[in-house]
């Protein structure tokens, strides 16, 4: 009897154990930031997708880096519109041109993922809004199975390092692709083979083009796959 007792005990103390274990694991993840130690932020409203799916809970977190350093983070718990949004600040010593990076913790799988996005840090600067939030997502080949190219529709060619450039999210995972864009007459003002590097600021012939919209077609030089989408450019002068 004595020897079952013993037994049962180091059961139980196993479980424990176990137990003890799996609530260190789905821990929410310690990031966090000194605030007081940065000069300068900017906002991001953001929704998650992983794994292609928009995430629909209020305990996922996402996490905002440089390098290694937490430089922002919030819970997806405010809702919009049926969305889950983080309202994050990020925070840096330099008015611009910091790459931000961004992590995705899952809850319900106790998960962090490293996100395919990629911002750049422009002092007081808004990435997404509560009605059309910035999406940050786990892996590329959702940008396929999307209706729209996650493009910039706006240019404004003045210098300050922010909407400089037509840029288009993880402008990598499309290096097949054939870009050309046209004016309101339907004259072809810029086209890019292949392997575009975000750098079209605008310009034709060495010169901004007049304020108006314009219209591009992004398609794939290996299948059916095609985008049109359009730009408004704002010449400064």
């Amino acid at each position: 009897m004595k020897r079952i007792i013993q037994t049962n005990s180091v059961f139980l103390l196993l479980f424990l154990l176990v137990v003890g274990v799996n609530k260190i694991l789905a821990a929410d993840p310690n990031w966090s930031v000194i605030t007081a130690n940065f000069q300068y932020n900017m906002t991001t409203t953001a929704v998650v997708n992983i794994d292609c799916s928009e995430q629909l809970s209020p305990s996922n977190r996402i996490g905002v880096f440089v390098g290694n350093e937490c430089r922002g983070t919030a819970l997806t718990s405010q809702v919009y519109n049926g969305k889950y949004t983080a309202s994050l600040f990020i925070y840096s010593n330099a008015v611009n041109g910091e790459n931000i990076s961004f992590k995705i913790y899952n809850a319900a799988k106790d998960t962090i993922y490293e996100a395919k996005v990629t911002v750049q840090f422009q002092q007081n600067a808004a990435y997404g809004s509560t009605g059309s939030p910035y999406v940050v997502y786990s892996k590329f080949p959702c940008y396929f199975q999307k209706e729209t190219l996650p493009a910039a529709n706006f240019i404004s060619p003045n210098g300050d390092s922010k909407n400089d450039y037509f840029e288009i999210a993880d402008v990598e995972s499309y290096q097949d692709y054939v870009l050309t864009i046209y004016n309101e007459n339907g004259l072809e003002v810029y086209k890019k083979a292949r392997e575009y590097k975000n750098d079209w600021d605008a310009k034709l012939d060495g010169k901004i083009l007049p304020t108006g919209t314009y219209y591009y077609t992004f398609k794939s030089g290996v299948n059916s796959n095609e985008y049109k989408g359009l730009i408004n450019i704002v010449n400064p002068n």
